[in-house]
C-alpha cells in the first residue's frame, strides 16, 4: 500500500467566508474541493491521496423520454452505449518516481450538458439521432450517505490528506500548508 492506517495526517474544510454563504451551493463547494484543491494537493511531495467528504457530488443526469425512443426506433441500450462510448473516464495506475506518485487517468470527452446533448445515439436513414432528441440532460447530485458539518455552522465540503508510507509527517504537513 502507498499509505498506512497512520497516514491520515491533515484534515480541512472548504467553506465560504462569512457573509458569502449564499453564493456557493454544496455542489459548488464539493466541485472546488475535488477539481481544484484536491488536484493541487495530490501534486504535493509526500501526499499519497486526498479523500473528499461532504458537499454534493455533481453529476449529469440523463432522463430518457420513452415516447421519443419508440417514435425514433431507439432502444435504451442504444442510449446507454452511446453515452458510455462517448464519455469514458478510465483509471490507469500510478507511477512512483522517487517520493512523487503520478496518477494516470483519462477524462471523458463530455464537459458540458451541451456536449452530452450532441452525442449521436444512432443514425436513422442517414440522419443522426442525438441524445437531446430522446432525453433531457441536466445537473443532479449523487446519492448521499452522510454529510460533513463544521462547528455547528452548517454543512461544508472537506477532505483528509493521506501521507505516503515512510514520509515524515511534519515535513509533509509543511508542504501542504505551503
Amino acid at each position: 500500500p502507498v499509505s498506512t492506517g497512520l497516514g491520515e495526517i491533515f484534515q480541512y474544510v472548504v467553506r465560504p467566508k462569512p457573509g458569502y454563504e449564499q453564493k456557493f451551493s454544496q455542489s459548488e463547494l464539493r466541485t472546488i474541493q475535488d477539481w481544484i484543491i484536491r488536484k493541487q494537493l495530490l501534486s504535493t511531495e509526500g501526499v499519497a491521496d486526498v479523500s473528499s467528504f461532504g458537499g454534493q457530488l455533481k453529476q449529469y443526469e440523463v432522463s430518457v423520454r420513452t415516447d421519443k425512443l419508440r417514435s425514433l426506433g431507439v432502444s435504451i441500450s442504444d442510449v446507454y452505449n452511446a453515452l458510455q462510448n462517448n464519455n469514458q473516464n478510465t483509471g490507469g495506475a500510478y507511477i512512483e518516481k522517487g517520493p512523487t506518485v503520478l496518477f494516470i487517468r483519462t477524462e471523458g470527452l463530455a464537459k458540458t450538458i451541451e456536449d452530452i446533448q450532441q452525442i449521436v445515439v444512432k443514425r436513422a436513414n442517414g440522419i443522426p439521432v442525438l441524445i437531446r432528441d430522446v432525453a433531457e440532460v441536466k445537473f443532479g447530485a449523487a446519492t448521499r450517505y452522510g454529510a460533513l458539518a463544521y462547528n455547528n455552522d452548517g454543512e461544508v465540503a472537506g477532505a483528509v490528506v493521506m501521507m505516503l508510507k515512510g514520509e515524515n509527517s511534519n515535513k509533509v504537513i509543511r508542504n501542504i500548508k505551503e
